[in-house]
Order: structure tokens, then sequence, then C-alpha cells
């Protein structure tokens, strides 16, 4: 797996390129696990039943409003997907076969598309640039971390540098 573009430290200076930007400054980025995500619904349950006893302690405050939001915030919640077989590493292999050139360089993205069967689907959006320096080609092309599908017909582009 690619750790990200050096930039040399003295171009980075004259520029005042900020640290973050470089990748190598902090290391390889890994999408956080989704796995965690799971513990939002119960976060939000404990504060529907905080407010719930707070509005049997108070008389003069509804806090119902409050209660049937976050109630069906954590219905939602608990209908998101979190689960996706294909993982970041696996990605590149995935998406070869559809790339008319090269594999020089590439930035994945887990992004999520709202459907109505899974609530929002996570999908990986990975950029692709040809080998060649500076690259000739970029390809855009989004997969179904589901089940590995491609979802949009790749979009390649010349690039003229």
């Amino acid at each position: 797996m690619v750790d990200g573009i050096e930039i040399d430290k003295n171009i980075a200076e004259e520029t005042l390129l900020p640290d973050d930007l470089n990748s190598l400054a902090v290391g390889s980025y890994v999408v956080p696990d989704p796995r965690k995500r799971k513990q939002y619904p119960y976060v939000v349950l404990g504060v529907v039943l905080l407010s719930f006893i707070t509005s049997l302690i108070i008389d003069y405050v509804s806090f119902v409003p409050v209660i049937i939001i976050l109630s069906i915030i954590a219905l939602l919640l608990f209908l998101v997907n979190n689960k996706f077989t294909i993982q970041q590493q696996e990605v590149i292999e995935r998406i070869t076969n559809n790339i008319d050139h090269s594999i020089g360089y590439y930035s994945i993205a887990l992004t999520f598309q709202f459907t109505f069967k899974n609530i929002l689907t996570p999908v990986w959006t990975v950029i692709v640039y040809s080998h060649e320096n500076p690259p000739l080609n970029k390809t855009i092309i989004e997969i179904n971390a589901f089940s590995g599908t491609v979802i949009t017909e790749p979009y390649t582009e010349n690039i003229n540098a």
C-alpha cells in the first residue's frame, strides 16, 4: 500500500505547506473501523433515558418533543448497516480490471450513498493516477463496500499538465 507522496522538507517550508498535507508526516491514513458507529444509537438512547428521567423530575418543561426526535434518530442509527466486506487494503485489487491505464498512485475515501434498503451504503471512492511523472491519466471510480461491485462507470480523463 502506498503511504503517500513524500514532500521535501525544504520545499514544504518554502511554500508554507501545512504538515497535515504531507502524508508521511504522520504515517499512512487508515479509515477508522465503522463498527465503532454501532455505539452511537446506544449513546442517543442514553440521552433519551436521561431526558425521560429529567421530564419526570421537572414538571414545568416538556421533554416530549426531544424524546420523540431522539428516539427517531436512534431508530435510524440502528437501521444503518455499518458492516462492509471490502476493506481499504482490498480496494485497489477490486478495481484494477476497470482501469484502462497503469496505476501510479491513488487516493481512497470512504463515502456513503443513500439507499432505501440500507439507509446509508458505504462506498469506496477511488482516484487513480497513471504511473508517469507528471501523470497523464486520472480515473475516478466508486465501488460498493458490501459487494465489491462497481457502482459508477469509471471516469477517465487525460491530464494536460
